[in-house]
């Protein structure tokens, strides 16, 4: 069920045919020229980054898993870093690494709030402790969200705040942050700007998608290997996870059918965005190309699933409640047809604390189910400990056995899927 906005799109999408989709492909393998993946999915993964498992969402939030449409999800929060955003930001450091551009650098900035920022800030000191993170962000979330502004500076990054709403934007009347993060790359030679959003270095925003397209792609297609009638949906945020994972997915089993997501108008999910802010980017239209549908997320809908995760014992952020939510709404529309739903919970609660706080009350009329927080935030700690901890032992499964099978994303052996 397409949006009245989206039916142009599409159907220019459809007259352009696979063009969009076989030009990406291209452009994410040639970077298999410059460095070896299966070197970089190794030195990932000794960090503490990438396979993570495919788990199965409980029947208490799933009732359609009783019609033979089970909900699986990656939960992307084990990551070093506490999300999913540790996959493009460990592909950008070591693509820059190898190609020697870190030995110069004393700063590496980025323009953005939260997950990006983050991941980058506890990877850098793994990598190259001599170089600071630095963040353009807007003021208003250091308003909101002082827990984790407070755990960045204390891990080193340095923080300015600029008049940006909650995303940034290369819309020249509000995107200072992303402007001043580039300017600042353009006249200093000590200072790499990781341009996520592809404002204004387009290569980065190819990058971006890598991290994705060579890192969680290949472990989604051997996680549901003889799996049927399989659907995947991803956020839609700078597009980089939509990007790289919708291309991957769809070059080795192009049945498979991609949802994206976005949040409404005014929306307080942090981490998807609006068709507004969305807009703003020249990619939107090209990314939504390889989506079958797109779904808009209320801030209800998200919350709402959110703390239906929490009763179950997932750690879920708005983010990942929009995911599920999402999910679930494909689930319900499907009327009796079999499936097989993937999607991530992308990040977890560690310091969303003042934020839900503050926006709990205002979207669902009161913290009801707040009380789980604290527990959910400690659980989600000491998962992503272990998952680290098993990773670097040589003890995670899904690494061992995608590495004994060769299961890549170039192995041939995917296409027998």
């Amino acid at each position: 069920m397409y949006t009245k906005e989206l039916k142009h799109e599409f159907a220019r999408a459809e007259k352009a045919g696979s063009g969009f989709l076989d030009e990406t492909i291209k452009e994410l393998e040639k970077l298999r020229i410059e460095i070896d993946i299966s070197r970089y999915l190794k030195w990932s993964g000794e960090l503490g980054v990438g396979f993570t498992p495919l788990l199965e969402i409980p029947e208490e939030v799933n009732p359609y898993a009783r019609k033979g449409i089970p909900i699986f999800y990656k939960p992307e929060f084990l990551n070093y870093g506490g999300s999913g955003k540790g996959r493009p930001v460990s592909f950008m450091l070591y693509y820059y690494m190898k190609k020697g551009v870190l030995n110069s650098i004393k700063t590496i900035s980025t323009a953005g709030f939260g997950n990006f920022m983050r991941a980058l800030t506890e990877l850098l000191p793994l990598i190259n402790p001599t170089i600071t993170p630095k963040a353009y962000m807007g003021q208003i979330l250091l308003e909101e969200n002082p827990n984790l502004v407070n755990h960045l500076r204390d891990k080193g990054a340095i923080i300015e705040a600029c008049n940006d709403g909650y995303c940034p934007t290369s819309d020249m009347d509000r995107g200072k942050a992303i402007s001043k993060a580039f300017i600042e790359d353009q006249l200093s030679p000590t200072v790499l700007m990781l341009d996520q959003h592809a404002a204004y270095k387009p290569f980065d925003g190819l990058l971006n998608a890598a991290g994705y397209f060579h890192g969680l792609v290949p472990e989604i297609l051997y996680q549901t290997r003889g799996m049927k009638n399989l659907y995947y949906l991803n956020g839609e945020g700078t597009r980089g996870s939509l990007l790289g994972t919708a291309t991957g997915l769809k070059k080795t089993r192009p049945d498979i059918k991609i949802i994206g997501l976005r949040q409404q108008e005014d929306g307080h999910i942090f981490g998807l965005r609006s068709k507004t802010q969305l807009g703003k980017s020249k990619s939107l239209g090209r990314s939504e190309e390889l989506c079958d549908d797109v779904y808009e997320i209320s801030d209800k809908e998200a919350y709402s699933t959110m703390i239906s995760l929490w009763k179950v014992g997932i750690p879920a952020t708005p983010s990942g409640g929009s995911y599920i939510a999402g999910a679930l709404r494909l689930a319900g529309e499907l009327k009796g047809r079999r499936g097989n739903i993937v999607t991530m919970v992308f990040d977890s609660l560690e310091f969303y604390e003042n934020i839900l706080s503050w926006w709990m009350p205002r979207i669902l009329g009161s913290k009801s189910g707040f009380e789980f927080f604290n527990c959910l935030k400690a659980k989600a700690l000491q998962e992503r400990t272990a998952h680290i901890r098993r990773l670097k032992e040589g003890g995670n499964e899904l690494y061992n056995s995608m590495t004994v099978n060769d299961f890549s994303i170039e192995s041939k052996k995917l296409g027998d899927i």
